[in-house]
């Protein structure tokens, strides 16, 4: 099985990619391949509302085709982000608006990505400074009809409150080991 796991952050090595690369690191100790993809070196564009889209392909031509090919040929995919205004990154939300195709292609056109063995499994890691009540709910929602679109289960999720400085989730030992775990119960269970 390959598991993709999407930095989302323009940061790099940041609190939320330092937790995928323990999810992913859980992945691979159960013998699944991992890829982890760095939103920020990558270009995808923002959606342009143009309802190209419905035809089943998008019009815009940039890493979001070679984002769709990795996700033909995977089981799992984990998005990370950190929470920006109680959203995910531009970064994150530029890609998940782009899912649009996904959608039309699922529910329009009735061809749905096919990952590795039918439907995906996905999960997200969120990490936030503050300790808002609702701080991770636009995320969520956000995520899980992605996800819907992208044909994948909302199966885990992983989200640290409080961790704000850069490496800080470092201190947390105690989320590294949730999130290693989460990475590994997305490949066996």
């Amino acid at each position: 099985m390959l598991v993709l796991g999407i930095a989302g952050s323009p940061r790099r090595q940041g609190n939320s990619e330092l937790l995928l690369d323990a999810a992913l690191a859980g992945a691979a100790e159960q013998g699944a391949r991992t890829t982890k993809i760095i939103l920020t070196s990558l270009q995808v564009n923002p959606c342009r509302g143009c309802d190209y889209c419905r035809r089943g392909r998008c019009i815009q031509r940039d890493d979001m085709d070679s984002l769709a090919t990795l996700f033909a040929g995977a089981g799992a995919l984990i998005i990370a982000s950190p929470i920006f205004f109680y959203g995910v990154t531009a970064q994150l939300k530029a890609l998940i608006d782009r899912c649009q195709v996904f959608w039309n292609r699922r529910y329009r056109l009735g061809e749905p990505i096919e990952w590795v063995g039918g439907t995906g499994r996905g999960a997200l890691i969120a990490v936030g400074a503050t300790r808002g009540e609702k701080l991770f709910l636009g995320s969520i929602l956000t995520v899980k009809y992605a996800f819907k679109a992208l044909n994948l289960d909302y199966s885990r999720e992983l989200l640290v409150r409080g961790v704000d400085e850069p490496g800080a989730v470092r201190q947390h030992p105690d989320q590294m080991e949730a999130a290693f775990r989460l990475g590994r119960d997305l490949v066996t269970t």
